[in-house]
């Protein structure tokens, strides 16, 4: 449930194996393998952008997400999230498994430790840490 908590962070990188945490002030900062860093703030309207892509996404009327790249987050009535991309046509699903780790159908895998810190390994960032 943690990583449901921590705000809004779809698909901010194609990077791969990701930390994340939340910082003092309630924003997510993350840094990746691959040297990649950023830190992804909320506004006053619910947005999120992300310091290193400029990405910012929106929550519309219906309750799913969108990017400003056009990439598309819904929640199913089982509580998976599917991340649509229609720039290539690519579709993620992501789940919660037994253990409380989120796994995402092109293998990516993400658990937090005891600090609160979310581990992930793979190509995709989890939509959770949007808030999704």
């Amino acid at each position: 449930m943690a990583v449901l908590l921590l705000g809004l962070l779809f698909q901010t990188v194609q990077a791969t194996d990701c930390t994340y945490r939340k910082d003092s002030l309630g924003n997510t900062r993350y840094q990746c393998d691959d040297g990649k860093s950023g830190t992804l703030r909320k506004d006053s309207l619910g947005n999120v952008r992300d310091s290193q892509s400029g990405t910012t996404w929106r929550k519309e009327s219906l309750g799913n997400v969108r990017s400003s790249e056009g990439t598309t987050y819904r929640k199913d009535s089982l509580g998976n999230v599917r991340v649509s991309r229609p720039s290539t046509g690519d579709t993620v699903t992501w789940r919660k498994d037994s253990l409380g780790n989120l796994r995402s159908s092109d293998g990516t895998t993400c658990r937090t430790n005891s600090l609160g810190q979310v581990r992930c390994d793979g190509p995709s960032t989890p939509p959770a840490l949007l808030g999704q």
